[in-house]
C-alpha cells in the first residue's frame, strides 16, 4: 500500500508471537506465516511496530514442554527478532507479556527489544501525530460474546481517573492483547482493541478448556493527524475442523 502522505505515520501492531510453540508464528512454510508475509509486505514501509508482548512461549511448563519446538529461550528469542526484521519498520516499541511465557525471573523479551535498540516496558504511551496511544499487553477476558466489551470499555474510564489527578495523559487509543480474540469498541475522542493474536489454534490449553472464538492476524494504523486516522484489522481465514460423518 505504501504510504499516502508525507506526514502520515503508518503504525503495525503485533502481539502474542509464542515462537517456539508448535502453533506459534515462524518464517517458513505454513498457513499461517503466508498470510503475514503476505500481509505485511503489502503494508510496508512501516514507520511504527509495536510489539505487544507475548513475542516467546517459554519453557511450557504446563504441558511437559510437550507444544515446544524449542525449549531453548534464545532460539525462540532469535525466531521472535528473525520475524520484526522482515516486518522492517523504522522504529520498533515493545512490552512486557506475561511472567509464564515471557520469564518469571528474566524477561527474555528484553533481548528482543536490546537487539533493536528499542524501548521495553510493562506499559507504553506515545504519540503520533497528536494522536496519544496507552499499549500494554494484558486485559481481562469474558466467557460471554457481549461481555468481552466490558474490560475495554474500562481502559477509558480508569485513564480519566489517572489523568485527572495528573499522573498519566488523556488517552486517545488503548491497544491491547493477551486473550487470543479481536474485539474494539469507542466513543467520541477514544479507541479501545484488543489485537488478535499471531499464534495458531491448536494448544491443549486452549482446545480442552477454553470457550469462545480466538483470531489470528493483526492490525494497522494510519495517523496524518489526531482528527484524521483509519486503522484496519488483518485477520486470517477461520480453520476448519475434522467432522467425523457416519
Amino acid at each position: 500500500m505504501g504510504s499516502l502522505n508525507k506526514k502520515q505515520q503508518r503504525i503495525l501492531v503485533v502481539s502474542d508471537f509464542h515462537c517456539g510453540h508448535r502453533n506459534g508464528l515462524k518464517i517458513g512454510k505454513s498457513k499461517h506465516w503466508e498470510f503475514f508475509e503476505k500481509e505485511v509486505n503489502q503494508l510496508k514501509p512501516i514507520d511504527i511496530c509495536i510489539a505487544n508482548g507475548d513475542l516467546i512461549e517459554g519453557k511450557g511448563e504446563k504441558t511437559g514442554g510437550t507444544e515446544l519446538i524449542t525449549a531453548d529461550r534464545n532460539e525462540q528469542v532469535k525466531i521472535a527478532i528473525e520475524i520484526l526484521e522482515f516486518i522492517n519498520a523504522k522504529r520498533f516499541i515493545f512490552t512486557y507479556g506475561t511472567f509464564y511465557h515471557a520469564g518469571r525471573e528474566e524477561d527474555w523479551e528484553e533481548q528482543i527489544a536490546k537487539h533493536f535498540n528499542s524501548s521495553i516496558a510493562s506499559q507504553q504511551f506515545l504519540e503520533v501525530n497528536g494522536l496519544m496511544f496507552h499499549v500494554k499487553h494484558r486485559i481481562s477476558q469474558s466467557s460471554i460474546p457481549h461481555g468481552r466489551f466490558t474490560p475495554l470499555a474500562r481502559q477509558k474510564l480508569w485513564n480519566l481517573f489517572w489523568a485527572e489527578n495528573g499522573e498519566v495523559p488523556r488517552v486517545n487509543i488503548f491497544i491491547r492483547s493477551h486473550v487470543h480474540y479481536f474485539d474494539f469498541c469507542g466513543g467520541k475522542n477514544w479507541f479501545a482493541v484488543i489485537t488478535p493474536a499471531l499464534q495458531g489454534w491448536g494448544s491443549k490449553f486452549g482446545e480442552r478448556y477454553c470457550e469462545g472464538t480466538i483470531d489470528f492476524g493483526f492490525i494497522h494504523f494510519d495517523i496524518i493527524n489526531k482528527d484524521n486516522w483509519v486503522w484496519k484489522a488483518h485477520l486470517a481465514a477461520v480453520e476448519s475442523v475434522s467432522i467425523h460423518r457416519f
